[in-house]
């Protein structure tokens, strides 16, 4: 019998993939990656009413050594990046009730309520311009 010493001829195994899978369970070597491993602890401290300020002291005491600003950085990324998340999830939610509520269509938008509101202010001030009105109407 043979051993095979080349490394290309032995087949991995998914058992030969340990350091892989002890990858999640250590701590990120960059600090951006050290809080979005926290992410939830901090998320759970943010809807309980703490302040960010707050948050950034007790990691600062438990080691986390980021700079307050560059903290609010990390933590302002991270929010827009999962805003896009929350979204879609709660934008699957409302087309499932929707879908199951027998409530009317909601009332059309008008696009051009701003500008409609602009010319009934102006008429009520007594001067009255409308830079969009006919050239003819101003001849006759």
């Amino acid at each position: 019998m043979t051993q095979v010493s080349d490394p290309q001829q032995r087949k991995k195994t998914k058992s030969d993939l340990t350091h892989l899978r002890e990858l999640p369970a250590g701590e990120p070597a960059t600090c951006t990656g050290q809080v979005v491993w926290i992410w939830s602890e901090i998320e759970t401290a943010l809807a309980t009413g703490k302040k960010l300020r707050e948050i950034w002291n007790a990691l600062h005491a438990d080691g986390l050594d980021i700079p307050y600003p560059q903290f609010r950085v990390y933590v302002s990324r991270i929010r827009r990046r999962r805003l896009p998340q929350r979204v879609a999830e709660s934008g699957t939610t409302r087309a499932l009730s929707a879908d199951n509520a027998t409530t009317s269509p909601p009332a059309p938008t008008d696009p051009f309520r701003n500008l409609r509101e602009q010319r009934e202010k102006r008429r009520s001030t007594g001067f009255d311009y409308d830079p969009f009105s006919n050239p003819r109407q101003l001849i006759d």
